[in-house]
């Protein structure tokens, strides 16, 4: 084996491990917090010793603020990616369903971030304070975007309207305990498809000016009548 050939497995190989412990400490931390894991735990749980966990993240802050700022990047490359096609009303539909389906597949960083804001957790604030007003500022542009063109009402505010919204999704993973026994596997692509056409058209339409809910719902009904043709 040549020596350059040696030298990419073994970064392959710690590039694996990197991604082990990270796996490993957002169960342990979605499960027990960030006060209630320690690094044994943590290697342990990944099958290394310790010395080796700590090759890969100094401390348990770094491993931490590694998972928080991946989840936050994530978010915010969502906004970027659903919003770019120019049709406000559609892109926020993507939004919504992007980020449902995010939050479906990584369940357990809502977790982490919901108990460390409720512990008020002094870490997650500080990269709340990194990353929160990149989110709002984000979605502060679409929505004067959408007020410019005549499509959103010109008086929804933009942090009232970030708050409902975030409130709508992140509620629905929350509470999920409570809502099983009216809505049948609430996880499944069906119920949370279901759930985020009631975020549509509670919120959506109801910051769109009038003319915009009509283009809105008609664009909806054209789109349904296609899928229907398509699946006779």
């Amino acid at each position: 084996m040549e020596p350059y050939q040696k030298v990419n497995k073994v970064r392959l190989k710690g590039k694996k491990t990197r991604e082990k412990i990270l796996k490993a400490a957002t169960r342990l931390f979605a499960k027990y917090g960030f006060a209630g894991t320690s690094m044994d735990d943590i290697a342990d749980m990944v099958g290394i010793k310790k010395a080796s966990l700590y090759h890969h993240f100094p401390s348990k802050h770094d491993i931490y603020n590694e998972l928080i700022n991946q989840t936050l990047k994530k978010i915010i490359e969502i906004f970027r990616v659903s919003f770019s096609s120019g049709d406000i009303i559609k892109d926020a539909r993507n939004f919504v369903k992007q980020i449902m389906f995010f939050i479906r597949e990584n369940e357990e960083y809502v977790k982490i971030l919901m108990r460390e804001l409720l512990d008020e957790n002094v870490p997650i604030r500080k990269l709340a304070q990194e990353y929160v007003p990149q989110i709002l500022s984000f979605g502060s542009q679409i929505l004067e975007e959408g007020k410019k063109q005549g499509v959103f009402k010109k008086d929804v505010d933009p942090i009232q309207l970030s708050i409902t919204l975030t409130g709508a999704i992140i509620i629905y993973f929350i509470f999920r305990p409570l809502i099983e026994p009216f809505i049948k596997n609430p996880m499944s692509s069906k119920a949370i498809s279901e759930r985020i056409s009631h975020i549509i058209s509670v919120i959506l339409y109801g910051i769109l000016e009038r003319n915009g809910v009509d283009s809105a719902k008609s664009k909806s009904h054209s789109n349904k009548k296609s899928k229907d043709k398509e699946s006779e």
